[in-house]
């Protein structure tokens, strides 16, 4: 098989257990990437992080266009998106090719389109986490949001538009609730002015959000990386990515796989 890997380089444990599953994995005649360009991604098996959230987050938004799978070694403080200790990656990985027991699980990726006011495209990216308008050198923004025909404001430190995955972070330490199945998304306003203002779900096969009005200065952030500022003019469509990203899950799990 094909096997990428990569390793969060401000971590030294995590190099040294990577280059160790690199040499077992070699010595099991697997073919090894440690550098993922897009002629390797092509044609890559599957791709396995060393690191935290934030290493997790970066390599899904770089593989996703090839719908290659993740397998998630935890180095990080939280870990919410890693699936493996590092102590079993090697018993993992012998359940994974030895034995066949693992599964893939599809996640629900979210796309923000941003254009000026003539309508020409400003920005368009999608995140496996999240979306977030939050206010910058400003008291508090109020984000005008259309779902479905129905026009509401809301009033606060920001706003975000979270995935299933992206429940279990900032979503949810802004109140928000944890979702079980991925077929929501959720909008999350950041410490609202209303108190009244709960998370609002929507079925992701929609036609998610649409901003029609940013008052105050704010920044868009896409799984936490700043794309744009937003001055208020702008018209913002948020919906369900035609993207998938793609976790492993090994080990007594079902030996039906979902199709890619």
């Amino acid at each position: 098989m094909k096997i990428g890997i990569v390793y969060d380089r401000k971590k030294p444990e995590a190099k040294k257990l990577a280059l160790e599953v690199r040499d077992w994995l070699k010595e099991k005649k697997h073919q090894i990437f440690l550098r993922l360009g897009n002629s390797v991604l092509e044609d890559l098996d599957f791709v396995i992080t060393f690191g935290g959230d934030g290493l997790i987050l970066h390599t899904a938004n770089k593989v996703a266009a090839y719908k290659t799978p993740l397998l998630r070694v935890n180095f990080g403080y939280v870990g919410f998106l890693a699936n493996v200790k590092p102590a079993e990656i090697f018993e993992k990985l012998s359940a994974m090719l030895g034995e066949n027991n693992y599964i893939i699980v599809k996640r629900t990726r979210i796309e923000i389109l941003v254009k000026d006011k003539e309508g020409n495209l400003l920005a368009r990216k999608d995140a496996l986490n999240d979306i977030v308008a939050e206010r910058v050198d400003t008291q508090a923004i109020a984000c005008e949001v259309v779902v479905d025909g129905e026009r509401n404001e809301y009033r606060g430190d920001g706003i975000i538009f979270a995935t299933r995955t992206g429940s279990t972070a900032y979503a949810e330490s802004a109140g928000g609730p944890t979702l079980i199945k991925d077929d929501k998304f959720i909008l999350r306003v950041i410490s609202p002015s209303n108190r009244e203002q709960m998370p609002y779900l929507i079925k992701s096969d929609n036609f998610v959000f649409e901003v029609r009005k940013v008052s105050g200065k704010a920044r868009l952030a896409v799984d936490g990386k700043k794309i744009a500022v937003l001055r208020g003019n702008e018209q913002i469509a948020i919906q369900r990515s035609l993207r998938e990203t793609f976790f492993i899950e090994v080990g007594d799990v079902p030996k039906i796989k979902e199709e890619l």
